[in-house]
């Protein structure tokens, strides 16, 4: 009897010794089923660790009624791939797409709607949406695809929620919202373990961990859920019930399903795609790989599209604090005015002056603060830019030289 208790106890024991390490070999082989050596262009099928073709990649699309892919904000490879994605979406299906973007509010949704039927110009759109403050991002980065959209009538369709909107849940949570703002929220996930743990890791690179992470978690489960119940919205209703859509989006948004995808696919259970794109970059045997985070022990993507990891380059700033003023007595015009200057910057060392107004930069006339950094971000170190000033009811004309600066300024 005592030897059948001893085989038994021996027994649970192996069995327990071998699930720890079945555990172990689970969590290093999930990256080694990746493929070991990849190059700038490659596409990878991760649940196989297979490389395919774009065609192969685009077959895939056939039965499946949302595909998102993954951006990083600031590389212009990684909208190349949107684009190509886009314009095969395009050939293949016709008007029967849409697009998503996260860079847009809900709140524009209108503006967008004008612009697929070409009813307002692009400085219009960049106005009405509030895109350097909403966004941010250089415009030039997006620019091929919402061209497509406006030349091809593909709606697009608005994601997002306003920056004042997410301070506002971030400052006073949800509880302390009015009573129309939180009718206005769908419902909202916290529970995700593993969309948790993620986000510890990113939150983890920028802060210690306090309260502040609970209510950046909460933001970010507030934004990922609005943008899956527009997602959902729209392809429900009329307009969009038997469209394909196609999502742009952060990479971040859509990494290892969870986030925006999970959220969506549980509201509405259809099929889908993720496309992550990756930067290539060396990594030493001891790193963790960027797409197999060793505590989450899912697939980061159905697919990764290998991008070149862009060289930082020199950026430029004109080196003043800048403010839209409305003249009451002059129909009502905006103007930009100069509210402080850097002293050594392109904007200090051409003299420019608080209270100096702009009218122009190389004969564009200026009337908005987003025109002015616009026209900055079109410029590289040696460049100039003829700025036409009205100072004290003088209008003079100064040439600014743009060089590289130290530290962090605004435009």
């Amino acid at each position: 009897m005592l030897n059948k208790k001893l085989l038994f106890m021996v027994a649970i024991i192996v069995i327990g010794m071998g699930c720890s390490s079945l555990a172990n070999i689970v969590e290093t082989d999930r990256s080694r089923n990746f493929p070991a050596e990849i190059s700038v262009g490659d596409i990878v099928h991760v649940a196989t660790g297979e490389k395919i073709t774009f065609s192969q990649l685009a077959d895939s699309f056939d039965g499946v009624r949302i595909v998102y892919v993954g951006e990083i904000h600031s590389n212009m490879e990684s909208h190349d791939v949107q684009v190509q994605v886009l314009k095969e979406f395009y050939t293949r299906y016709g008007d029967n797409i849409a697009v998503g973007m996260e860079m847009f509010k809900r709140s524009h949704q209108d503006v967008l709607d004008k612009w697929t039927r070409g009813e307002i110009s692009e400085e219009d759109l960049l106005s009405s949406t509030d895109w350097w403050h909403e966004w941010g991002f250089d415009y030039s980065l997006y620019k091929d695809i919402l061209d497509f959209t406006r030349d091809n009538k593909i709606p697009v369709i608005a994601l997002n929620i306003t920056r004042e909107f997410q301070k506002k849940i971030h400052e006073k949570g949800i509880e302390g919202l009015s009573k129309e703002e939180r009718e206005s929220l769908p419902e909202i996930d916290t529970t995700d373990f593993y969309h948790r743990r993620y986000l510890e890791r990113v939150f983890k690179g920028h802060a210690d961990m306090s309260d502040a992470f609970e209510r950046f978690y909460l933001v970010q489960c507030v934004w990922e859920d609005i943008m899956a119940d527009s997602i959902s919205r729209y392809l429900s209703s009329p307009e969009g019930k038997d469209k394909k859509m196609l999502i742009f989006i952060g990479g971040g948004h859509i990494i290892y399903h969870f986030g925006v995808p999970k959220r969506v696919y549980r509201r509405n259970h259809l099929p889908y795609r993720t496309i992550h794109t990756y930067e290539l970059r060396d990594l030493k045997p001891e790193d963790e790989h960027p797409l197999f985070a060793k505590d989450i022990p899912l697939q980061p993507a159905d697919y990764v599209r290998v991008i070149q990891l862009p060289k930082k380059e020199k950026k430029v700033m004109l080196g003043v604090i800048i403010q839209n003023v409305r003249d009451e007595k002059e129909e009502k015009k905006d103007k930009v005015v100069i509210q402080s200057v850097m002293e050594d910057s392109p904007a200090g060392k051409a003299e420019l002056q608080a209270g100096d107004i702009i009218l122009s930069m190389d004969g564009e006339n200026i009337s908005k603060v987003y025109e002015v950094i616009h026209h900055v971000r079109k410029k590289k170190v040696g460049d100039t830019c003829l700025l036409e000033i009205l100072r004290e009811s003088t209008k003079i004309f100064i040439n600014v030289t743009f060089f590289e600066i130290n530290g962090h300024g605004k435009e």
